[in-house]
């Protein structure tokens, strides 16, 4: 039984999609809080609902996700999973049976007939209660039209090639539950019911992970089969208060379970988690139930609780994938990376393969946020990468870069695989820019992913050829680039996925140029020695700091205006070519530069040369006079700032402050200016 195709209307953050999954392990990623979650749920919903395996496992499900209150489960509650609670909301999931399921419903018809009319009836009556009502007039008259519905809908199941429908409608103006297939629902709870309690066709794992430490109770027999069958799927994560209760019951149980829980640590320790060996369980001198676990490389022995959360979660994950998952079944697995070092993420998918999902022939459908788990898809032929990127859009990735395209994000410091992870990948150039942009504009960035380029023009040359990759058809993930303005004004214009975007002002920093801000900080003991005295000699200060940046703006908008010729090698001209024909390419511009200097005299050079800056400086000051705040470097004038006042706190932290006074309440004139800049972009 796998899940083949799944269709989700207004389930939470999910306006419309459609998927085909794949029959092994199928990885959803897509930025944080994009609704990878809203899908595991959405799959688990309709079995909860339409083919319980205990009694309350509807009202439970329900009552989990908000839709109904414990205190009144009649009334749906459509903002707790409706996206429009105007709306209904529509889960259309198709199972793939395989032969040997479809052989036992075949012959399971007449079981499949009592369930049908069980389930619509109150399922409280006692075998003698039923028995009667099967006897009544009105019992036969049920009973012949359920066997015929059954018998149609095994001739359906026959004609759709074993494909079997569980689809779930939750109208809320009438605060109905429904299904268009009845059978379809009855189906799935009998392939789940012929299994013992501990097993099950399908399965959830969920992210939210609560292992508890110390002694806990272990039970066992009745009371131990109704935990492990709400622990399957009615209330999941249950299944992390059970870590020690799975172990032993595995012991008590038999000679087999024993083995089997012997092997499965082994394969887990020398799989995922190595250097570890499982000792054995029993009960300490002090009565407490342990199960001890030796580091091999070190040779000490701990109790199991020792171990990280990550590591206790990835055990009993794969423990119960093992003990609890029958052979063709589903398990939802909700960022199984949870609290794991990356060098263990990079070895779960793989061990996850090779050591259950091929094995036992189950389907995984597993949402994660880890690059090494993301990374390792491409290289598994047994896996499909499937990303969200919206609540309507949810697209198989597949490995089809050009090398040419690897290279250049790979020289970004990025990769095609990251850019699943997020919305965008957004580069900046400043060394603080990450951390001042995620601080004060963390809510717009959230799904964002910030990294530092260093230096613009290799930048520009990946830029452009990404572009150029984009315009010949290959599909690229959004990343974008901002640039400082500086005296280089990019000629880049942004594409459809790449994005390129320059400040208004020379950098980042002179946003943070904010006479008020920087007066109160400036007063304050703990981050100065000698406080200012007020808001106007700091006015003064900066300014004339600021236009000490003027001089040196002149000298390089003069000299470069007179053209000199350069006389470096440039690669793109040499490059293939002999020594003869390289000489001439040089020598050729080595001439001109001769020709650019002949006849030049120091004194006379140097004379139009001060001229022509002191004519520049006089055309530029009235601008800066009145503009200075965004013309300086504004880096350089924190830097002199510092120089000229002594702080008590790094130029980092001091910056930090700024920022945070900025996005205060209310915002200031300066982050608002950022603010328009950064959603124009992401946009």
């Amino acid at each position: 039984m796998h899940l083949r195709t799944l269709s989700i209307e207004n389930f939470r953050a999910i306006e419309s999609i459609d998927v085909e999954f794949t029959e092994r392990v199928n990885v959803v990623v897509g930025p944080n809080a994009v609704g990878k979650t809203t899908i595991l749920e959405a799959i688990r919903l309709p079995k909860a609902v339409l083919a319980p395996r205990t009694q309350n496992e509807s009202a439970q499900a329900l009552i989990s996700m908000g839709a109904v209150s414990p205190h009144n489960p009649q009334q749906l509650i459509a903002e707790a999973i409706a996206r429009d609670p105007l709306k209904p909301v529509i889960i259309r999931c198709g199972y793939q049976l395989n032969a040997d399921e479809i052989a036992t419903v075949a012959d399971g018809q007449q079981q499949l007939v009592t369930r049908l009319i069980r389930s619509r009836l109150n399922d409280n009556l006692s075998p003698a209660n039923f028995a009667a009502f099967l006897s009544s007039q009105a019992g036969q008259s049920t009973l012949q039209e359920a066997s015929k519905e059954i018998a149609q809908g095994l001739e359906r199941l026959q004609a759709m090639r074993g494909i079997c429908r569980l689809d779930l409608l939750i109208d809320f103006r009438s605060s109905q539950i429904s299904t268009p297939d009845p059978t379809g629902a009855a189906i799935i709870a009998f392939l789940d019911e012929r299994l013992s309690p501990e097993e099950t066709k399908f399965s959830y794992f969920p992210a939210d992970r609560a292992l508890p430490r110390g002694e806990q109770p272990i039970q066992l027999g009745i009371q131990d089969a109704v935990q492990q069958l709400e622990a399957h799927n009615s209330q999941p994560q249950s299944k992390y208060n059970r870590l020690k209760n799975t172990i032993f019951n595995a012991i008590v149980g038999s000679e087999s379970g024993r083995n089997a829980i012997r092997e499965n640590f082994e394969r887990i320790f020398s799989g995922v988690l190595k250097g570890r060996e499982l000792v054995g369980a029993g009960v300490n001198q002090y009565g407490l139930l342990t199960i001890n676990v030796r580091d091999l490389e070190s040779g000490r022995v701990f109790d199991i609780d020792a171990m990280s959360s990550g590591e206790k979660g990835l055990i009993l994950t794969f423990l119960l994938i093992e003990r609890t998952l029958a052979n063709g079944g589903v398990a939802l697995l909700d960022e199984p990376e949870l609290h794991l070092n990356p060098a263990v993420c990079k070895d779960i998918l793989a061990f996850m393969v090779d050591a259950y999902a091929i094995r036992k022939d189950l389907q995984v459908i597993l949402c994660s946020h880890s690059p090494e788990i993301l990374a390792g898809t491409f290289g598994r032929e047994e896996c499909a990468l499937f990303h969200l990127v919206s609540g309507t859009l949810l697209s198989r990735v597949r490995r089809s870069d050009g090398e040419a395209v690897a290279e250049a994000l790979r020289q970004l410091g990025t990769s095609e695989s990251e850019g699943l992870l997020y919305k965008a990948t957004i580069f900046v150039e400043g060394e603080h820019d990450v951390e001042l942009l995620e601080l004060g504009f963390g809510s717009i960035l959230r799904q964002h992913k910030l990294k530092d380029l260093g230096g613009r023009t290799e930048v520009e040359k990946q830029i452009r050829q990404l572009q150029e990759a984009e315009k010949s058809g290959v599909t690229l993930t959004p990343r974008y680039f901002i640039f400082d303005k500086d005296d280089v004004p990019t000629n880049l214009e942004s594409s459809s996925n790449i994005k390129v975007l320059q400040w208004d002002r020379r950098c980042l920093e002179n946003y943070l140029i904010d006479v008020d801000i920087l007066t109160t900080l400036l007063k304050d003991t703990d981050i100065v020695r000698t406080p200012i005295a007020s808001e106007g000699e700091l006015s003064r200060l900066l300014k004339q700091l600021a236009l000490g940046h003027l001089d040196d703006a002149v000298v390089k908008e003069v000299y470069d205006g007179m053209a000199y010729e350069n006389p470096g090698r440039r690669p793109r001209e040499t490059s293939g070519k002999t020594f003869e024909e390289v000489s001439a390419i040089l020598y050729g511009r080595l001439e001109q530069i001769s020709q650019q200097i002949s006849g030049l005299h120091q004194r006379d050079w140097q004379v139009k040369f001060v001229r022509m800056c002191e004519a520049r400086k006089a055309e530029l000051l009235p601008l800066w006079d009145a503009e200075w705040k965004e013309r300086c470097d504004g880096k350089r004038l924190f830097r002199e700032l510092q120089q000229n006042i002594s702080m008590k706190i790094p130029m980092r932290s001091f910056k930090r402050r700024i920022m945070e006074r900025m996005r205060g309440v209310p915002t200031t004139d300066n982050w608002r200016a950022i603010e328009g800049l950064l959603k124009q972009l992401i946009a």
